[in-house]
Order: structure tokens, then sequence, then C-alpha cells
């Protein structure tokens, strides 16, 4: 009884994210939303896939900064004012059920990450704060990991001819210098090898990525590729 009342309950919050996605223009920021990509700034990575959209605001700005990010959506950065704010990962229409907060003092050069990962009926939702410091040396690409898969404590993780890293659930590799093209990107569950991420991803030179493994293991998971800066 209830894993049949959970598989409702999980359909039902999908189908509300696709409703969300044909609305919004697949969710990269369609629909007449006024928002706009930035170069910096600040962006939500959503790895829960019964979590409800979120938006972020910020103390020292009017109206949400990103609104409506949903499960596996693809919105980038957006601009954040200067100096100490704090930010707010909220519930989409309801303000006042606030996730968590974070205090940053931001500079007009910097990029901030806030990963919502877990999920409502056995882990919780958990929220975390990555300040993206994209190096700068090298002339290849970097990219890092991030695990917002729900049943899989940890993740081995590959990242071309890298060594191979654990990571735990709602944490990164951190970011791993790799070449420019198709490079090969693999994860794991740690427990028990059950294939998670397989296959090449196409890198530029120059540029820093983060993969999103989000989702839940014999459910669902999706992997998302964002660019983080050059």
């Amino acid at each position: 009884m209830r894993s049949t009342r959970l598989f409702i309950f999980r359909s039902l919050g999908i189908l509300g994210v696709l409703s969300l996605l044909s609305a919004c223009g697949g969710g990269g920021g369609g629909g007449g939303n006024p928002e706009g990509d930035s170069p910096y700034g600040v962006r939500v990575l959503h790895a829960a896939i019964d979590g409800a959209p979120v938006d972020i605001s910020s103390s020292a700005a009017t109206g949400p900064l990103v609104s409506q990010q949903v499960f596996a959506g693809t919105k980038g950065y957006r601009a954040l004012p200067d100096g100490a704010q704090r930010l707010s990962l909220t519930r989409t229409g309801t303000p006042s059920d606030v996730y968590s907060s974070f205090e940053v003092n931001a500079a007009s050069d910097e990029r901030y990450t806030i990963l919502l990962y877990g999920d409502v009926a056995t882990f919780g939702l958990r929220t975390r704060m990555l300040e993206d410091e994209v190096p700068t040396t090298g002339g290849g690409a970097w990219i890092r990991v991030v695990n917002g898969v729900t049943q899989a404590a940890d993740l081995t993780v590959t990242v071309g001819s890298s060594p191979a890293q654990a990571v735990p659930f709602g944490g990164d590799t951190g970011y791993v210098a790799a070449g420019s093209g198709a490079i090969n990107v693999s994860a794991t569950r740690t427990t028990d090898g059950f294939p998670v991420q397989s296959g090449a991803i196409t890198l530029e030179a120059g540029k820093a990525y983060t993969l999103l493994l989000a989702g839940e293991i014999g459910y669902y998971v999706k992997s998302l590729l964002f660019t983080d800066g050059r």
C-alpha cells in the first residue's frame, strides 16, 4: 500500500513538472519569462524528483531572481546585486515556504549554485550551496560531477583518464581537468556497481562544466550538463 501511494504521489509530481515544462517552453526560460541568462550570478540545480518547483529571492532585490525551476530544469545563472545579501530558496508561489537561506557577499564576477536534492517521502529535501570557482589554468576543459541521485549513498565517478572518485550523496567531484571534444564520464553506485551515467560528453576547450546526476535509481535518473563559464 505504501509503495502504491508513493507511486501515485510521484506520478502526480512528474505530471506537474511536465505541465510546467510545457508551459515554459521546455524549462529554459521561454513562455514570456522575463529572466535572462547571465555569465555570473546564481542558479538552481534541481535534482529532487518529487520536489516542487522553486524560486530564488535576494534580500537585495525585488521579486525572484530565479523562478519556477523544476526538477531537471536547465536554467542558467541569473545576475545578482553586488554586496552582502541573503539568498533564499523557496517554493514557487509560496515565498513563505523557505527551504533554506544563504548569506553571501556577492561580487559581479562570482557564481553560486544552490543544489536541491533528496526527496519528500524518504530522505527529506536537502540543500547545499556551491561557490563555482571556475579554474583558469590549462588549455583544456574542466568538469565536475554532482551526485543528486537518491538510493545511492555514494557514486564512483570517473572522468576520462582521471582516477575514480567516491562522491557522496549531495557531494561533487570538484573540477577535474579534461581534454576538449568527446570525454567519457561514468558513474556507478559504489555498493554494487549499478550504472548511473555512462557515455561521452562533448566539452569545449577553455570552458568549465557541471554534470548533474538527478533523480532516483530504480525509478528515473537523468544527467544534465551545465556550462559554468570560461
